[in-house]
């Protein structure tokens, strides 16, 4: 892949699909980073333990503890990405927009994030119902569940919570790809002073 701008056409019918294109030359420019802070979780955890890496890491990042710019690692790779945002007219820049946007929104509804809430929610409304029957009745519905129930809720209490861990590895790097692909399109929109 070249590192010099394209000449799509950016036609409004072709949005969703060059959206998709910008999105993965920006995945192409993050892959040529070593510590670009978007890459899957356990990969880099294994990383982690090599002196070698260590070494690179801790020069990589040295430049910022002299000055401390977070755009210079969320944003890696970004100029190239701007270089692209550059070559849109104001409409197609606010479409670009609103796909991130809708992308963004929907990778959170999928995530343990979009759904979590939810789940709580419900739990507490377990909870509060069990106690006002137990208040209004005088029926304890917890004593009342044999203990061989409790046996079969561990272990799906046990699988939720290691489905939550393994949803957070998973779609954490790609909710910051997004986040920071939606900062690239705030940058360029400002740089012209088009309304977001």
């Amino acid at each position: 892949m070249t590192d010099a701008p394209s000449q799509t056409s950016w036609k409004p019918s072709d949005l969703l699909a060059n959206y998709e294109r910008l999105l993965g030359l920006y995945i192409d420019q993050l892959l040529k980073d070593e510590f670009n802070p978007y890459q899957s979780i356990p990969p880099l955890f294994l990383k982690s333990f090599s002196p070698a890496f260590q070494m690179r890491f801790w020069k990589y990042n040295a430049f910022f503890f002299k000055i401390p710019n977070t755009l210079r690692q969320d944003l890696v790779g970004g100029a190239f990405i701007l270089q692209e945002l550059e070559g849109l007219d104001d409409q197609t820049l606010r479409g670009v927009a609103e796909c991130n946007r809708i992308n963004l929104r929907r990778l959170i509804r999928r995530s343990v994030f979009g759904w979590l809430q939810k789940i709580t929610a419900a739990f507490a409304l377990l909870v509060a119902l069990a106690k006002a029957i137990k208040e209004s009745v005088g029926t304890d519905i917890f004593a009342a569940v044999p203990s061989t129930m409790i046996w079969y809720a561990m272990p799906a209490a046990v699988g939720l919570l290691c489905g939550v861990v393994l949803n957070i590895l998973m779609l954490l790097p790609l909710l910051g790809l997004v986040r920071a692909l939606d900062d690239l399109i705030a940058i360029a929109v400002a740089r012209r002073g088009a309304p977001r």
